[in-house]
């Protein structure tokens, strides 16, 4: 969604480049093993900020507008959703104000196989594991 004012990027050493066998959705959200870990709020919410973001992943839509595009999913998933988004290091969210529901969101590269995890996504791991494993 354009703005009047230019938005800050959340992440420069992670700004979206399309590779080569990118195809609006990197293929390494399926390869990676990341797809399997999303609850279907997670996929919805991930591609609409897909679809939503500019060329560096940049968007700033309000839940509540977000909520009435995608009207299967109300405002709680939605914000649970985000998090875990975010946890899993898919997308970057800063608030506009502390207390603000409302922000910017950045849809972050998918890391590729071999470089070290981010803190958010050993522990997003860790989580599925035990969730896997029954504990």
């Amino acid at each position: 969604m354009p703005t009047r004012r230019k938005l800050p990027i959340l992440a420069p050493d992670r700004l979206r480049r399309p590779p080569r066998s990118f195809a609006w959705i990197d293929h390494r959200l399926r390869s990676s093993g990341l797809l399997p870990m999303l609850e279907p709020e997670e996929i919805g919410l991930y591609l609409f900020l897909v679809l939503a973001a500019d060329r560096d992943g940049l968007s700033c839509w309000r839940l509540d507008r977000i909520e009435r595009e995608m009207p299967c999913f109300d405002r709680s998933a939605l914000w649970h959703a985000r998090d875990r988004l975010g946890a899993l290091d898919l997308i970057a969210f800063k608030p506009w104000r502390k207390t603000d529901p409302d922000g910017v969101y950045q849809v972050l590269a998918i890391q590729r196989t071999g470089e070290p995890l981010s803190p958010g996504m050993n522990t997003a791991l860790s989580a599925l594991g035990k969730r896997l494993r029954g504990e």
